[in-house]
């Protein structure tokens, strides 16, 4: 049985039956990671800033504040994901980016209007960039680091170059498809794209909440014994 799961490619192995929740945590992960959308706050949050009344000296200033918060953010998941776990982690980050996209997509759909030329009064500017930093909190603490984590310990060796590959190359072409469009979505649905990526938080909340084991503990050649007492 050993030299079987050996005898072919990575590639070829994760596509059987037996490495299928592997596979699927290989296509999800990444997948749900690019729609949080963190990846478009991050590299269009001066754009942001400015869309609501900032100068441009104090949205790029906006912008390096965010970049600060997520540092701080990193750090902390660094100490507490194998204190409280990665589930936990993963649940309370959920809270977070939700409860700042609801109140993202409010703001900007009463305060701006849905053709977007109503000015924004300076109160809800601010709360707009409050909320950007918890959002990027939030993010810093959940799906940021544990992103890179998770794919590292839940696959077995034989489809681990497979997984981790596969998650890579999904994320990164998402990436590109989401630099490229977020702008005409921002344009069209206006606070809409903010509830958009509400949406799916709470779709990969409950994926998460029903199909990822917790590893907190766990060494890698106990994986197995993690799988078999899953559900999945």
């Amino acid at each position: 049985e050993e030299d079987r799961r050996y005898e072919s490619g990575a590639f070829r192995r994760i596509v059987r039956r037996e490495y299928r929740p592997h596979l699927v945590m290989a296509i999800a992960i990444p997948v749900f990671f690019e729609l949080t959308g963190m990846i478009v706050v991050t590299l269009f949050t001066p754009l942001l800033f400015y869309t609501i009344g900032f100068t441009s000296q104090k949205a790029i200033l906006g912008s390096i504040i965010t970049d600060v918060v997520s540092l701080v953010s990193i750090a902390v998941a660094a100490v507490a994901v194998d204190r409280v776990g990665r589930r936990s982690l993963f649940m309370v980050g959920r809270a977070i980016l939700l409860a700042c996209l609801v109140a993202m997509a409010w703001i900007f759909g009463a305060q701006l209007g849905t053709d977007g030329e109503k000015a924004m009064p300076r109160p809800y500017a601010v709360a707009v960039v409050a909320l950007v930093c918890l959002f990027t909190a939030g993010f810093g603490v959940s799906w940021g680091p544990l992103k890179w984590i998770i794919p590292s310990e839940i696959y077995p060796l034989e489809v681990r170059s497979a997984g981790q590959g596969m998650s890579e190359a999904i994320s990164l072409a998402l990436t590109f498809v989401q630099t490229q469009s977020f702008l005409n979505m921002l344009c069209s649905f206006k606070y809409g794209a903010f509830a958009y990526n509400a949406g799916w938080v709470v779709v990969m909340t409950a994926f998460i909440f029903f199909f990822l084991p917790e590893t907190k503990g766990v060494p890698i050649e106990s994986l197995r014994e993690v799988w078999a007492r899953h559900w999945y």
